[in-house]
């Protein structure tokens, strides 16, 4: 089993429900995209004592999706920076669950949301663990990473 996997999965689900009151399942499928469409990236950077960072990969639609229920809004009334902003949140919040797992102390980033083809890549570090969800059809994907000790 992944480090962090069983922790991922219960802090993903809950914080997904309690937000968005949306229920999200672990899949097995793997994370890609189909047709090479563009997905929105989240990221925390965690520094101190143990450094590596949270992501969150996730389709721009259901991005779409989750910022209107978030604002309370018609999905057409989503701009873009609300919809960076709502991502950048459940990232955030996914990231300080993780970080309160880590020897202390560490400290947490503000979130960073970017649009890519294949997901967030964090150079200098090492993929820890990563987990599938599905939602509403759409399939997205938190990730640990872990910075690689230069020798």
């Amino acid at each position: 089993m992944q480090e962090f996997e069983t922790e991922i999965i219960h802090y993903t689900q809950d914080i997904w429900k309690s937000i968005l009151d949306l229920d999200v399942k672990k899949s097995e499928d793997a994370f890609c995209q189909l047709g090479g469409e563009s997905i929105l990236a989240g990221c925390v950077q965690i520094t101190g004592s143990w450094e590596g960072a949270v992501a969150l990969d996730c389709p721009v639609e259901l991005a779409k999706k989750v910022a209107s229920i978030m604002f309370q809004l018609k999905e057409d009334e989503t701009t873009t920076d609300l919809v960076e902003d709502a991502l950048g949140e459940l990232t955030n919040m996914t990231g300080g669950n993780i970080k309160s797992l880590l020897p202390e102390p560490c400290y947490l980033s503000l979130p960073a949301v970017t649009m890519t083809q294949h997901g967030l890549r964090v150079p200098g570090s090492e993929l820890v663990s990563t987990v599938t969800f599905k939602c509403w059809g759409y399939n997205f994907r938190v990730s640990v990473l872990k910075k690689v000790e230069k020798s």
